[in-house]
């Protein structure tokens, strides 16, 4: 980036006469480094700068382009968002059969897959699941977790109280 157009050379051993009459001109103690020392010190700092700025700029060039890897990734998966249209239309406790009843309403309703889950975790499939929309749990108490699956993946869940 930023370079100088001329370079210059002296021999080292007259590099270093002139920089002990340097100091000797300012009335300083003469130098005790080597002039090797020295130069080695500059050559390592000018290295270390150049290094450091273009991974900086690498790193710079990374962070803005990292949004750009997750919006092509979405674009590549094609995917599209999934809205369940399932809907519970009516639902009663029956409690002459100890049982829940409800109506399910919408498309691609995956009726085979229904099921709830109990407090206890246990898993409980419907005793009814007709494609009519009626589901039938058979319940007494507790707490019922329902999973109403379509057949895109969807779930809608309803949880059912007594």
């Amino acid at each position: 980036m930023f370079r100088r157009n001329k370079v210059y050379s002296i021999n080292k051993k007259a590099a270093n006469e002139a920089l002990q009459n340097v100091f000797a001109a300012c009335e300083q103690e003469p130098n005790t480094q080597s002039l090797d020392a020295l130069l080695i010190k500059n050559i390592a700092n000018t290295t270390l700068v150049k290094t450091g700025k273009w991974m900086s700029i690498a790193l710079l060039i990374l962070i803005l382009l990292s949004p750009m890897v997750f919006y092509m990734a979405g674009k590549e998966s094609g995917e599209k968002p999934h809205k369940a249209d399932i809907a519970v239309t009516s639902h009663y406790l029956d409690e002459e059969n100890e049982c829940f009843v409800m109506t399910v309403s919408g498309t691609d309703i995956d009726y085979e897959g229904i099921y709830a889950k109990k407090d206890d975790g246990s898993i409980v499939y419907p005793m009814e699941a007709g494609s009519d929309g009626t589901v039938r749990f058979h319940f007494e108490s507790g707490t019922l977790n329902i999973f109403i699956p379509d057949t895109e993946g969807g779930v809608v869940q309803a949880v059912l109280s007594k």
